[in-house]
Protein backbone atom coordinates (compact mmCIF):
# COMPACT_ATOMS: atom_id res chain seq x y z
CA UNK A 1 0.00 0.00 0.00
CA UNK A 2 1.29 3.42 -0.89
CA UNK A 3 1.84 5.84 1.99
CA UNK A 4 -0.10 9.10 2.13
CA UNK A 5 3.15 10.96 1.46
CA UNK A 6 3.68 8.91 -1.72
CA UNK A 7 0.16 9.62 -2.91
CA UNK A 8 0.54 13.36 -2.31
CA UNK A 9 3.88 13.38 -4.13
CA UNK A 10 2.39 11.47 -7.05
CA UNK A 11 -0.47 13.94 -7.33
CA UNK A 12 2.00 16.81 -7.31
CA UNK A 13 4.08 15.20 -10.04
CA UNK A 14 1.12 14.92 -12.40
CA UNK A 15 0.08 18.56 -11.93
CA UNK A 16 0.86 21.36 -14.40
CA UNK A 17 1.19 25.11 -14.05
CA UNK A 18 -2.12 26.84 -14.69
CA UNK A 19 -0.80 30.15 -16.00
CA UNK A 20 2.27 31.60 -17.64
CA UNK A 21 4.78 32.83 -15.11
CA UNK A 22 5.89 36.48 -15.00
CA UNK A 23 9.19 37.18 -16.70
CA UNK A 24 12.32 37.44 -14.64
CA UNK A 25 13.93 40.89 -14.69
CA UNK A 26 17.48 39.95 -15.69
CA UNK A 27 18.59 43.58 -15.38
CA UNK A 28 17.27 43.69 -11.80
CA UNK A 29 19.15 40.52 -10.89
CA UNK A 30 22.35 41.88 -12.42
CA UNK A 31 21.99 45.25 -10.68
CA UNK A 32 21.48 43.65 -7.28
CA UNK A 33 24.40 41.31 -7.84
CA UNK A 34 26.62 44.19 -8.94
CA UNK A 35 25.78 46.18 -5.83
CA UNK A 36 26.32 43.36 -3.34
CA UNK A 37 29.55 42.15 -4.93
CA UNK A 38 30.96 45.61 -5.62
CA UNK A 39 34.52 46.33 -4.43
CA UNK A 40 33.23 48.97 -2.01
CA UNK A 41 31.22 46.27 -0.22
CA UNK A 42 34.57 44.68 0.65
CA UNK A 43 33.22 41.14 0.73
CA UNK A 44 30.48 41.75 3.34
CA UNK A 45 32.30 40.03 6.20
CA UNK A 46 30.25 38.94 9.20
CA UNK A 47 29.46 41.72 11.63
CA UNK A 48 31.35 44.44 9.74
CA UNK A 49 30.11 47.85 8.55
CA UNK A 50 30.27 46.40 5.02
CA UNK A 51 27.87 43.60 5.87
CA UNK A 52 25.63 46.07 7.72
CA UNK A 53 25.53 48.29 4.62
CA UNK A 54 24.50 45.29 2.54
CA UNK A 55 21.68 44.59 5.01
CA UNK A 56 20.35 48.14 4.67
CA UNK A 57 20.46 47.83 0.88
CA UNK A 58 18.50 44.58 1.01
CA UNK A 59 15.91 46.11 3.30
CA UNK A 60 15.49 49.01 0.89
CA UNK A 61 15.03 46.59 -2.00
CA UNK A 62 12.33 44.65 -0.17
CA UNK A 63 10.55 47.91 0.61
CA UNK A 64 10.76 48.96 -3.05
CA UNK A 65 9.20 45.60 -3.97
CA UNK A 66 6.21 46.40 -1.75
CA UNK A 67 7.18 43.72 0.73
CA UNK A 68 6.46 44.71 4.31
CA UNK A 69 9.08 44.51 7.05
CA UNK A 70 8.57 41.41 9.20
CA UNK A 71 10.57 42.45 12.26
CA UNK A 72 8.86 43.99 15.28
CA UNK A 73 7.17 47.27 14.43
CA UNK A 74 7.36 46.56 10.72
CA UNK A 75 11.13 46.96 10.56
CA UNK A 76 13.21 45.14 7.95
CA UNK A 77 16.38 44.66 10.01
CA UNK A 78 16.58 42.22 12.90
CA UNK A 79 19.75 43.01 14.91
CA UNK A 80 21.79 40.05 16.13
CA UNK A 81 24.45 40.91 18.72
CA UNK A 82 27.13 38.30 19.32
CA UNK A 83 30.53 37.93 20.93
CA UNK A 84 33.48 36.17 19.39
CA UNK A 85 36.39 34.99 21.54
CA UNK A 86 39.69 36.58 20.60
CA UNK A 87 43.40 36.07 21.09
CA UNK A 88 45.33 38.74 22.97
CA UNK A 89 48.17 38.12 20.51
CA UNK A 90 48.38 35.69 17.56
CA UNK A 91 49.26 32.12 18.65
CA UNK A 92 52.90 31.08 18.34
CA UNK A 93 54.96 27.93 18.52
CA UNK A 94 58.44 28.44 20.01
CA UNK A 95 60.85 25.52 19.74
CA UNK A 96 64.30 26.18 21.16
CA UNK A 97 64.01 29.86 20.26
CA UNK A 98 62.69 29.21 16.75
CA UNK A 99 59.33 30.97 16.47
CA UNK A 100 56.51 29.89 14.15
CA UNK A 101 53.45 32.14 13.91
CA UNK A 102 49.73 31.76 13.32
CA UNK A 103 48.81 32.19 9.65
CA UNK A 104 52.45 32.01 8.66
CA UNK A 105 54.15 28.68 9.28
CA UNK A 106 51.46 27.22 11.55
CA UNK A 107 47.74 27.35 12.07
CA UNK A 108 45.76 26.35 15.13
CA UNK A 109 41.99 26.10 15.20
CA UNK A 110 41.94 24.75 18.75
CA UNK A 111 44.54 25.82 21.30
CA UNK A 112 44.85 26.01 25.07
CA UNK A 113 46.27 29.34 26.30
CA UNK A 114 49.59 27.61 27.03
CA UNK A 115 51.17 24.21 26.34
CA UNK A 116 54.78 23.39 27.29
CA UNK A 117 56.87 20.26 26.78
CA UNK A 118 59.78 18.83 24.83
CA UNK A 119 59.18 18.26 21.12
CA UNK A 120 59.10 14.58 20.17
CA UNK A 121 58.48 12.83 16.86
CA UNK A 122 55.74 10.24 17.39
CA UNK A 123 54.02 7.41 15.54
CA UNK A 124 51.00 5.22 16.17
CA UNK A 125 53.23 2.26 16.99
CA UNK A 126 54.29 3.95 20.24
CA UNK A 127 51.70 6.51 21.36
CA UNK A 128 53.09 6.39 24.91
CA UNK A 129 56.08 8.42 23.69
CA UNK A 130 53.74 11.44 23.49
CA UNK A 131 53.12 11.53 27.25
CA UNK A 132 54.00 14.93 28.70
CA UNK A 133 55.39 16.13 25.37
CA UNK A 134 54.51 18.21 22.34
CA UNK A 135 53.94 15.44 19.81
CA UNK A 136 55.02 15.95 16.19
CA UNK A 137 53.07 13.55 13.99
CA UNK A 138 54.57 13.61 10.51
CA UNK A 139 51.78 11.82 8.64
CA UNK A 140 48.54 12.73 6.84
CA UNK A 141 46.10 14.29 9.29
CA UNK A 142 43.87 11.77 11.02
CA UNK A 143 41.68 12.94 13.92
CA UNK A 144 41.74 9.42 15.37
CA UNK A 145 45.52 9.51 15.57
CA UNK A 146 45.41 12.93 17.21
CA UNK A 147 42.96 11.61 19.79
CA UNK A 148 45.21 8.63 20.45
CA UNK A 149 48.16 10.91 21.27
CA UNK A 150 46.08 13.01 23.64
CA UNK A 151 44.78 9.86 25.29
CA UNK A 152 48.41 8.89 25.84
CA UNK A 153 49.09 12.17 27.62
CA UNK A 154 50.38 14.55 24.93
CA UNK A 155 50.24 18.22 25.96
CA UNK A 156 49.83 19.24 22.30
CA UNK A 157 49.90 17.65 18.84
CA UNK A 158 51.45 19.10 15.68
CA UNK A 159 50.23 17.53 12.43
CA UNK A 160 50.46 17.92 8.68
CA UNK A 161 47.90 20.43 7.43
CA UNK A 162 45.30 18.71 5.20
CA UNK A 163 44.60 20.11 1.74
CA UNK A 164 41.37 21.86 2.74
CA UNK A 165 43.21 23.73 5.49
CA UNK A 166 46.07 24.68 3.18
CA UNK A 167 43.61 26.07 0.63
CA UNK A 168 42.01 28.34 3.23
CA UNK A 169 45.23 29.10 5.14
CA UNK A 170 45.05 32.89 4.97
CA UNK A 171 41.36 33.01 5.88
CA UNK A 172 41.71 30.61 8.79
CA UNK A 173 44.82 32.37 10.04
CA UNK A 174 42.86 35.56 10.65
CA UNK A 175 40.18 33.86 12.74
CA UNK A 176 40.07 33.91 16.48
CA UNK A 177 39.34 30.94 18.73
CA UNK A 178 36.34 28.79 17.77
CA UNK A 179 32.83 29.34 19.04
CA UNK A 180 30.51 32.27 19.55
CA UNK A 181 28.19 33.66 22.21
CA UNK A 182 24.76 34.81 21.02
CA UNK A 183 22.92 36.00 24.16
CA UNK A 184 19.61 36.55 22.38
CA UNK A 185 19.61 33.00 21.05
CA UNK A 186 20.61 31.38 24.34
CA UNK A 187 24.04 30.39 23.01
CA UNK A 188 26.54 30.63 25.84
CA UNK A 189 30.25 31.51 25.62
CA UNK A 190 32.29 28.57 24.34
CA UNK A 191 34.65 26.92 26.82
CA UNK A 192 38.33 27.70 26.55
CA UNK A 193 40.22 24.87 24.84
CA UNK A 194 42.21 22.59 27.12
CA UNK A 195 44.33 21.06 24.37
CA UNK A 196 46.29 22.37 21.41
CA UNK A 197 46.22 20.98 17.86
CA UNK A 198 48.60 22.73 15.47
CA UNK A 199 48.58 22.35 11.69
CA UNK A 200 51.91 22.86 9.95
CA UNK A 201 52.92 23.37 6.33
CA UNK A 202 55.18 20.70 4.77
CA UNK A 203 58.29 22.88 5.02
CA UNK A 204 57.48 23.63 8.66
CA UNK A 205 57.22 19.92 9.42
CA UNK A 206 60.68 19.47 7.91
CA UNK A 207 62.09 22.29 10.05
CA UNK A 208 60.48 20.89 13.20
CA UNK A 209 61.90 17.41 12.65
CA UNK A 210 65.38 18.95 12.96
CA UNK A 211 64.39 20.48 16.30
CA UNK A 212 63.25 17.28 18.01
CA UNK A 213 64.15 17.15 21.68
CA UNK A 214 64.20 20.92 22.20
CA UNK A 215 61.74 22.61 24.60
CA UNK A 216 58.51 23.64 22.87
CA UNK A 217 56.00 26.25 23.94
CA UNK A 218 52.62 26.86 22.29
CA UNK A 219 51.16 30.18 23.37
CA UNK A 220 47.60 31.27 22.52
CA UNK A 221 46.66 33.87 25.17
CA UNK A 222 43.03 34.93 25.26
CA UNK A 223 41.94 38.55 25.05
CA UNK A 224 38.58 40.21 25.61
CA UNK A 225 35.75 38.88 23.44
CA UNK A 226 34.84 41.06 20.46
CA UNK A 227 31.25 42.34 20.38
CA UNK A 228 29.75 42.63 16.91
CA UNK A 229 26.32 42.95 15.33
CA UNK A 230 24.90 41.37 12.23
CA UNK A 231 21.40 41.74 10.83
CA UNK A 232 18.78 39.43 9.43
CA UNK A 233 16.73 41.18 6.76
CA UNK A 234 13.10 40.10 7.09
CA UNK A 235 10.07 40.74 4.91
CA UNK A 236 6.55 39.42 4.52
CA UNK A 237 3.68 39.35 2.04
CA UNK A 238 0.55 38.29 3.87
CA UNK A 239 -1.65 35.79 2.06
CA UNK A 240 -5.37 35.92 1.39
CA UNK A 241 -6.44 32.56 2.82
CA UNK A 242 -8.02 32.56 6.30
CA UNK A 243 -5.12 30.48 7.59
CA UNK A 244 -2.49 32.15 5.40
CA UNK A 245 -0.09 33.02 8.21
CA UNK A 246 -0.21 29.43 9.50
CA UNK A 247 0.74 28.07 6.06
CA UNK A 248 3.73 30.29 5.30
CA UNK A 249 6.48 29.64 2.77
CA UNK A 250 9.92 31.01 3.69
CA UNK A 251 12.28 32.10 0.90
CA UNK A 252 15.79 32.73 2.18
CA UNK A 253 19.48 33.18 1.45
CA UNK A 254 22.52 34.47 3.28
CA UNK A 255 24.10 37.69 2.10
CA UNK A 256 27.44 37.82 3.95
CA UNK A 257 30.77 36.56 2.65
CA UNK A 258 34.30 36.39 4.06
CA UNK A 259 35.42 39.98 3.55
CA UNK A 260 39.02 41.08 3.10
CA UNK A 261 41.89 38.68 3.75
CA UNK A 262 45.51 39.69 3.50
CA UNK A 263 44.44 42.98 1.95
CA UNK A 264 42.54 41.19 -0.84
CA UNK A 265 38.76 41.54 -1.27
CA UNK A 266 36.72 38.34 -1.60
CA UNK A 267 33.62 39.71 -3.40
CA UNK A 268 31.27 36.75 -2.81
CA UNK A 269 29.29 37.19 -6.02
CA UNK A 270 28.26 33.57 -6.41
CA UNK A 271 28.46 32.90 -2.67
CA UNK A 272 25.97 34.26 -1.96
CA UNK A 273 25.04 37.49 -3.65
CA UNK A 274 23.47 35.18 -6.24
CA UNK A 275 21.09 33.64 -3.72
CA UNK A 276 20.24 37.02 -2.22
CA UNK A 277 19.52 38.41 -5.70
CA UNK A 278 17.21 35.47 -6.40
CA UNK A 279 15.23 36.13 -3.21
CA UNK A 280 14.95 39.81 -4.14
CA UNK A 281 13.64 38.83 -7.57
CA UNK A 282 10.98 36.57 -6.06
CA UNK A 283 10.06 39.43 -3.73
CA UNK A 284 9.73 41.82 -6.70
CA UNK A 285 7.53 39.41 -8.66
CA UNK A 286 5.32 38.36 -5.75
CA UNK A 287 5.05 41.93 -4.51
CA UNK A 288 3.93 43.19 -7.92
CA UNK A 289 1.19 40.62 -8.47
CA UNK A 290 -1.99 39.54 -6.77
CA UNK A 291 -1.46 38.61 -3.14
CA UNK A 292 -0.81 34.86 -2.85
CA UNK A 293 -3.03 32.45 -0.98
CA UNK A 294 -0.29 31.65 1.53
CA UNK A 295 1.82 34.13 3.42
CA UNK A 296 5.34 34.44 2.05
CA UNK A 297 8.14 35.18 4.48
CA UNK A 298 11.52 36.43 3.29
CA UNK A 299 14.76 36.10 5.26
CA UNK A 300 18.23 37.20 4.25
CA UNK A 301 20.52 35.90 6.96
CA UNK A 302 23.72 37.46 8.21
CA UNK A 303 26.90 35.72 9.33
CA UNK A 304 26.28 32.36 7.66
CA UNK A 305 29.96 32.08 6.81
CA UNK A 306 31.03 32.23 10.45
CA UNK A 307 28.61 29.60 11.66
CA UNK A 308 25.06 30.66 10.85
CA UNK A 309 24.72 33.25 13.62
CA UNK A 310 21.81 35.01 11.95
CA UNK A 311 19.86 31.82 11.31
CA UNK A 312 20.46 30.60 14.86
CA UNK A 313 19.08 33.86 16.23
CA UNK A 314 16.11 33.60 13.87
CA UNK A 315 15.21 30.25 15.41
CA UNK A 316 14.82 31.97 18.78
CA UNK A 317 13.10 35.04 17.31
CA UNK A 318 11.34 33.95 14.10
CA UNK A 319 9.24 36.39 12.11
CA UNK A 320 6.46 33.82 12.42
CA UNK A 321 6.31 30.74 14.67
CA UNK A 322 8.36 27.94 13.12
CA UNK A 323 5.29 25.70 13.25
CA UNK A 324 3.66 28.08 10.74
CA UNK A 325 6.33 27.51 8.08
CA UNK A 326 5.32 24.71 5.72
CA UNK A 327 8.50 24.96 3.64
CA UNK A 328 11.77 26.85 3.46
CA UNK A 329 13.65 27.22 0.19
CA UNK A 330 17.18 28.53 0.68
CA UNK A 331 19.08 29.80 -2.38
CA UNK A 332 22.85 29.51 -2.41
CA UNK A 333 25.46 29.70 -5.16
CA UNK A 334 23.20 29.68 -8.20
CA UNK A 335 25.49 31.82 -10.37
CA UNK A 336 27.87 29.24 -11.85
CA UNK A 337 26.43 26.25 -13.77
CA UNK A 338 27.68 22.76 -13.11
CA UNK A 339 29.70 21.56 -16.13
CA UNK A 340 28.01 18.18 -15.72
CA UNK A 341 24.56 19.74 -16.19
CA UNK A 342 24.61 23.32 -17.42
CA UNK A 343 20.83 23.76 -17.44
CA UNK A 344 19.74 22.69 -13.97
CA UNK A 345 19.94 23.33 -10.26
CA UNK A 346 20.14 20.81 -7.46
CA UNK A 347 18.10 20.54 -4.27
CA UNK A 348 19.99 19.43 -1.18
CA UNK A 349 18.26 16.70 0.78
CA UNK A 350 16.25 15.69 -2.30
CA UNK A 351 15.81 12.19 -0.94
CA UNK A 352 14.53 13.46 2.41
CA UNK A 353 11.21 15.06 1.41
CA UNK A 354 8.56 15.13 -1.30
CA UNK A 355 9.19 18.82 -2.09
CA UNK A 356 11.76 18.39 -4.87
CA UNK A 357 9.65 16.16 -7.16
CA UNK A 358 6.66 18.47 -6.66
CA UNK A 359 8.62 21.56 -7.71
CA UNK A 360 10.14 19.72 -10.66
CA UNK A 361 6.69 18.66 -11.82
CA UNK A 362 5.74 22.32 -11.95
CA UNK A 363 8.64 23.26 -14.19
CA UNK A 364 11.63 23.80 -11.92
CA UNK A 365 14.97 22.86 -13.46
CA UNK A 366 16.10 20.92 -10.40
CA UNK A 367 17.36 17.47 -9.55
CA UNK A 368 18.93 15.56 -6.68
CA UNK A 369 22.16 16.67 -5.03
CA UNK A 370 25.02 15.48 -7.23
CA UNK A 371 27.57 15.89 -4.43
CA UNK A 372 26.16 13.99 -1.42
CA UNK A 373 29.66 13.37 -0.08
CA UNK A 374 30.02 17.11 0.57
CA UNK A 375 27.05 17.15 3.00
CA UNK A 376 25.67 20.39 1.56
CA UNK A 377 22.27 19.78 3.14
CA UNK A 378 23.91 20.42 6.50
CA UNK A 379 26.07 23.34 5.32
CA UNK A 380 23.52 26.09 4.61
CA UNK A 381 21.16 28.02 6.85
CA UNK A 382 18.31 25.70 5.85
CA UNK A 383 19.75 23.10 8.21
CA UNK A 384 19.08 25.26 11.27
CA UNK A 385 15.36 25.16 10.44
CA UNK A 386 15.38 21.53 9.32
CA UNK A 387 16.66 20.48 12.74
CA UNK A 388 13.55 22.13 14.20
CA UNK A 389 11.27 20.11 11.94
CA UNK A 390 10.69 22.61 9.12
CA UNK A 391 10.93 21.10 5.62
CA UNK A 392 13.91 23.25 4.69
CA UNK A 393 16.19 22.63 1.72
CA UNK A 394 18.73 24.56 -0.34
CA UNK A 395 18.64 25.14 -4.08
CA UNK A 396 22.11 25.43 -5.59
CA UNK A 397 23.88 25.14 -8.94
CA UNK A 398 27.52 24.05 -8.90
CA UNK A 399 28.53 23.99 -5.24
CA UNK A 400 32.23 23.29 -5.87
CA UNK A 401 33.35 25.87 -8.47
CA UNK A 402 37.01 26.95 -8.58
CA UNK A 403 35.91 30.42 -7.44
CA UNK A 404 34.59 29.10 -4.10
CA UNK A 405 35.93 31.34 -1.30
CA UNK A 406 38.42 32.90 -3.69
CA UNK A 407 39.01 36.53 -4.78
CA UNK A 408 37.84 35.42 -8.22
CA UNK A 409 34.27 35.00 -6.97
CA UNK A 410 33.31 38.24 -8.68
CA UNK A 411 30.62 39.31 -11.10
CA UNK A 412 32.84 38.52 -14.10
CA UNK A 413 32.82 34.84 -13.09
CA UNK A 414 29.04 34.62 -12.73
CA UNK A 415 26.87 33.39 -15.62
CA UNK A 416 24.05 35.95 -15.53
CA UNK A 417 22.23 34.36 -18.47
CA UNK A 418 22.17 31.03 -16.63
CA UNK A 419 20.94 32.76 -13.48
CA UNK A 420 18.05 34.38 -15.33
CA UNK A 421 17.08 31.05 -16.89
CA UNK A 422 17.04 29.04 -13.68
CA UNK A 423 15.28 31.76 -11.68
CA UNK A 424 12.70 31.87 -14.48
CA UNK A 425 12.25 28.11 -14.15
CA UNK A 426 11.47 28.55 -10.46
CA UNK A 427 8.91 31.36 -10.71
CA UNK A 428 5.95 29.19 -11.70
CA UNK A 429 6.80 26.44 -9.16
CA UNK A 430 7.15 29.00 -6.36
CA UNK A 431 3.89 30.67 -7.38
CA UNK A 432 2.22 27.27 -7.35
CA UNK A 433 3.63 26.49 -3.90
CA UNK A 434 2.44 29.77 -2.35
CA UNK A 435 -1.03 29.37 -3.87
CA UNK A 436 -1.63 25.65 -3.27
CA UNK A 437 -2.71 23.46 -0.39
CA UNK A 438 0.28 21.18 -0.88
CA UNK A 439 2.17 20.72 2.37
CA UNK A 440 5.64 19.22 1.94
CA UNK A 441 6.53 16.38 4.27
CA UNK A 442 9.60 14.52 5.42
CA UNK A 443 9.83 11.03 4.05
CA UNK A 444 9.86 8.28 6.69
CA UNK A 445 13.02 8.31 8.77
CA UNK A 446 14.59 11.20 6.86
CA UNK A 447 14.01 14.10 9.25
CA UNK A 448 17.40 15.27 10.64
Amino acid sequence: MKSLISIVAALAVTASPVAAAPKVCAACVQANMAHLAAPEMRGRACGTPDENAAARFLGDQLKAARVKGAEQGGAYLQPVAFRRPAYATPPTLNVGGNVFTQGGEILTLEAAPLAIGPLVLVGLADTAAASGRVALYDAPYDPRAVSAFFAAGAVAVIVQAPDQVLKAWAQLGERGPPGVEIPGAGISPPPVATRSVVFAKPETITALRALEGLPARISAPRGEPVLRTTYNVLGVIHGTAPDADRQAVLLSAHYDHIGVKGGVVYPGANDDASGAAAVLEFARILGAGKAPKRTVQFALFGCEEEGGHGAKYFLAHPSTPLSNIVANLEFEMIGVPDPADRKALMLTGWERTNLGPALKAHGAYIHADAYPQENFFQRSDNYQLARKGVVAQTISAWPVPPTYHQPSDDLAHVDLVFMAEVIQSLIAPVQWLVNSDFKPEWLPGMKP
